[in-house]
């Protein structure tokens, strides 16, 4: 199951659809979020984004 997440730079929102079933590294955290270096299906790349740790299971 995919996670989308939109991001607004230089006035353009991109929706990006991360699969959290491949995350490479983990980094830091705040509050309920934690920032992970995540597959993404729209740019068919690893990107760092910061995801719910719900969605991230027992990493």
């Amino acid at each position: 199951m995919n996670i989308e997440v939109s991001k607004t730079r230089n006035g353009k929102t991109i929706t990006h659809r991360l699969d959290p079933s491949q995350v490479d590294e983990l980094d830091e955290i705040s509050g309920d979020a934690q920032q992970a270096l995540v597959w993404c299906e729209t740019h068919q790349d690893w990107e760092w984004h910061w995801i719910d740790r719900t969605e991230l299971g027992n990493r």
